[in-house]
């Protein structure tokens, strides 16, 4: 599973993106949160900062709860935790068309797995972790109105340096798909499906948390 992520960079954070995996994103809209300049720490059930691409095919960073509310709740929350989205669970309706057409990228600093003992995982290579998600849009069903997102970390099998710790970890996206991933002309099932596989485990760091980790904090 992925129940907590740090994020930093800031205002950085979208050219060191670019730079890393060849994709624009543009800042928040007036009005939304800025990302955060130091390094914070996010948990589910709170708003985190994604990545996504609006229907003019722009990528924007976005707000969204990270915690999966479809649209057909009769209110902005769920009977069920779904905060993260197993592979193996894709195939069901409600998740395959939010593989197929709301596809989303969590931006990660490091992401921990603490199941056993806490560890922070890195890329060796990069500063930035694209998480692979899915995220729905929810209105009021009786008038339209408080349009939300909400969001959830897409988990696969573990590779051989998580499996040590935990026995299932999130979807990284492979540095040369982050850009097909948040295509929205890419709306087949099994071309999404197939983006899905667990990180090749020689190009990650693993550090105790204990000795990295920032405390908790929901600034966005």
């Amino acid at each position: 599973m992925c129940g907590r992520f740090r994020l930093t960079g800031g205002s950085r954070l979208l050219l060191r993106f670019r730079q890393e995996y060849g994709v624009e994103v543009a800042g928040p809209d007036g009005g939304e949160p800025a990302l955060p300049e130091s390094s914070v720490t996010f948990l589910p059930f709170h708003d985190v900062p994604v990545f996504c691409t609006d229907s003019e095919g722009r990528t924007r960073v976005r707000p969204m709860y990270w915690q999966l509310i479809h649209y057909w709740e009769r209110e902005f929350k769920s009977p069920y935790t779904q905060f993260n989205t197993r592979v193996e669970s894709l195939h069901k309706r409600h998740n395959r068309d939010l593989l197929e057409r709301r596809r989303c990228v969590f931006p990660a600093s490091g992401f921990y797995e603490t199941r056993k003992e806490p560890y922070e995982f890195t890329l060796k290579d990069r500063t930035i972790i694209p998480l692979g998600g899915i995220y729905s849009i929810w209105t009021n069903p009786e008038d339209g109105s408080g349009r939300r997102c909400s969001c959830s970390i897409i988990t696969t099998e573990p590779n051989s340096l998580v499996a040590e710790v935990h026995d299932r970890m999130p979807f990284i996206i492979p540095a040369a798909r982050v850009g097909d991933w948040l295509n929205t002309d890419i709306t087949a099932y099994e071309q999404s499906l197939d983006m899905i596989r667990p990180y090749d485990a020689q190009k990650m760091n693993r550090v105790r948390a204990a000795e990295s980790s920032p405390p908790p904090s929901q600034p966005f």
